[in-house]
């Protein structure tokens, strides 16, 4: 029974992972209540802004302003994005967006090959130590992460519901063609979804890059784990994702603990089955009756 005590501890392990893959969940929700596109390119914003801090660091640049020149970089990465997208031709459906984002993803990542190889890469960004909480030691860059993340979600929901524009994203979310009628220009709302996902992506590469460290190939990965976050929690609701994704590091811990480590990256994947079989709609979101969209 020696693993019942060390539960905690996977616990605690689980935190930091899960508010990382709640941030990328953010960032498909973003794009899917603007959009309705699921974009398969989120995980490369993870890793791009993982790396470039990197490099950036590397070459001498003190993190104060690598962080900040990564999330523009990242940013400027989803501007491109959604220019690309803007470029179909009309007619185009949600499904051709999709398979649109997925080859952008795979470019993205052959480049980033080329750029910084397959070698993982890691910088320092927390102070050493740990504190102990309920019996688990909790690392400084577990709890950075988390008060990091809990800023995000005040900041989201302030620019969501107390900013005109935030406001008339979730107006073009709800109905585009009404929210057009009383001046609000869609496709600008759209790009500002990309903009904002782009951004939390490359945060969370920043956030999880000096604790686990980041390589080109990771950018599927990390993307399915956040898409599987937006569905635990609702891909229609960021908040619900931010907290699917906790919930989902949380899952991959105690499995992690419970059963193997030999199948971490398979937990995500149960995870997603369960929730598609049982509740399709996810864990904060409620079912929309037929036409209300």
């Amino acid at each position: 029974m020696e693993w019942l005590v060390t539960i905690p501890q996977f616990l605690a392990g689980g935190l930091a992972i899960g508010a990382v893959y709640g941030l990328i969940g953010a960032g498909f929700s973003l794009i899917y209540n603007t959009s309705r596109v699921i974009n398969f390119a989120q995980g490369q914003f993870v890793v791009y802004g993982g790396l470039a801090t990197v490099s950036m660091i590397a070459s001498g640049m003190t993190p104060f302003l690598a962080l900040p020149l990564a999330v523009l970089g990242c940013v400027a990465l989803g501007g491109i994005l959604q220019m690309l997208l803007a470029t179909a031709r009309r007619g185009s459906d949600e499904l051709t967006f999709i398979m649109v984002t997925i080859g952008v993803a795979i470019a993205w990542q052959g480049l980033a090959h080329q750029i910084w190889g397959v070698d993982y890469l890691t910088f320092s960004l927390y102070p050493e130590g740990a504190v102990r909480l309920l019996g688990a030691s909790v690392s400084y860059g577990t709890l950075a992460t988390l008060v990091v993340t809990l800023f995000v979600c005040l900041g989201l929901w302030f620019f969501l519901y107390r900013t005109l524009v935030g406001k008339a994203m979730r107006a073009c979310a709800n109905d585009p063609r009404v929210a057009q009628t009383v001046g609000i220009r869609p496709r600008r709302m759209v790009l500002g979804a990309y903009l904002a996902s782009a951004s939390l992506g490359g945060l969370a590469g920043i956030l999880v890059t000096p604790s686990l460290m980041m390589s080109a190939e990771f950018g599927v990965l990390l993307g399915i784990k956040g898409f599987t976050a937006a569905i635990v929690g609702g891909l229609a609701n960021p908040f619900g994702a931010i907290v699917g994704g906790v919930l989902l590091g949380l899952f991959e811990g105690l499995c992690v603990g419970v059963i193997s480590s030999d199948l971490q990256d398979a937990y995500a994947f149960i995870a997603l089955l369960v929730i598609l079989l049982l509740r399709p709609q996810g864990l904060f979101s409620r079912v929309l009756p037929a036409g209300s969209r």
